[in-house]
């Protein structure tokens, strides 16, 4: 796992419409080189590589979360309208007010979380069956997108960027983007890390977990809205990046037991470097603009959902 992250952080870094050897990496560690080459180091590469790795670590850490607590395979932020509930209130900010970016983390928190908890009104009947969660969740998500794009058809000037932070990406994103992230995402993830005790124990019965003498729904409602709220400060900034709360979890649980103590931060590795590794497929194309990293998580994620799919409704079966 350290080979691999190694690996990925120095391709990160040399990669992109103006590569770098590993000689020139450090020579720009050391403070040399050309002032273009310095700038494109330090205040792009670098920035970029750090905030694939907190926003891949931010949504594979909340998919974990989410499908640990209600043990629902497929509850994941994209696939429960977190997300789409996210994005679909920042659009709404950005075109029919004038509020500033600060507050755009906290819209996306409400947001999410009201769609979230819809999805799981709707689905629930006598408990959560994963297809039902899917189907709510793909319906909310169809709304808050009608929704978005109604709005972006009228939005004028401002359309054309909001439609390529809708596809998802970091391109371009700096230390303010950073800071901004951090901001969100690094005490929920810190906490939950913290908290992994309480959710080993949600992971059983509910009855273990009176027995034991904890709240299992305070706890479970905690742990969602650490979920909500690292989903929604990572969808801010790179956008509605999906599928990496969903394939991540299934990842760790070949590796390791949900059980397991460092099952968890597994995911928060993992995750990153899958995002990470997702962003360098998509500077891969030699063109004037690099294909946005939504479509290219897309395309990992989609087979695995619906093997997924398939796998859940033989086994109801």
């Amino acid at each position: 796992m350290a080979a691999i992250s190694i690996i990925a952080v120095v391709l990160s870094l040399m990669m992109g419409a103006q590569a770098f050897t590993p000689i020139d990496l450090w020579r720009l560690s050391q403070g040399e080189g050309e002032l273009l080459q310095w700038i494109l180091f330090w205040e792009l590469r670098l920035p970029r590589t750090l905030l694939a790795l907190l926003v891949g670590a931010s949504l594979a850490t909340a998919g974990g979360l989410m499908q640990g607590v209600t043990r629902n395979p497929l509850a994941a932020p994209d696939l429960t309208g977190v997300v789409a509930g996210a994005a679909c209130m920042v659009v709404i900010l950005s075109t029919l007010a004038s509020v500033d970016a600060a507050w755009y983390p906290l819209a996306g928190v409400a947001g999410g979380a009201f769609v979230g908890v819809l999805t799981f009104v709707i689905a629930w009947k006598n408990g959560l069956m994963p297809v039902r969660v899917v189907l709510a969740g793909v319906a909310m998500s169809s709304m808050c997108v009608a929704v978005m794009t109604g709005l972006l058809v009228f939005s004028g000037a401002e359309a054309g960027e909001l439609f390529f932070w809708l596809a998802g990406g970091i391109s371009g994103r700096g230390w303010a983007q950073l800071a901004q992230v951090i901001i969100w995402t690094g005490p929920p993830l810190l906490l939950a890390m913290l908290l992994v005790r309480w959710f080993r124990v949600l992971l059983l019965d509910d009855a273990v977990g009176r027995s034991l003498g904890i709240s299992v729904s305070r706890w479970r409602l905690m742990f969602m809205l650490l979920a909500v709220v690292m989903t929604a400060g990572a969808v801010t900034v790179a956008g509605p990046v999906g599928f990496i709360g969903l394939v991540v979890p299934h990842i760790t649980r070949q590796l390791l037991s949900e059980q397991s103590v460092a099952w968890l931060p597994l995911n928060a590795v993992l995750g990153g470097l899958l995002l990470l590794w997702a962003d360098l497929m998509a500077r891969l194309p030699a063109t004037a603009q690099e294909v946005p990293l939504g479509v290219v998580t897309a395309l990992l994620g989609g087979p695995w959902l619906l093997l997924l799919m398939h796998k859940n409704i033989r086994r109801a079966g």
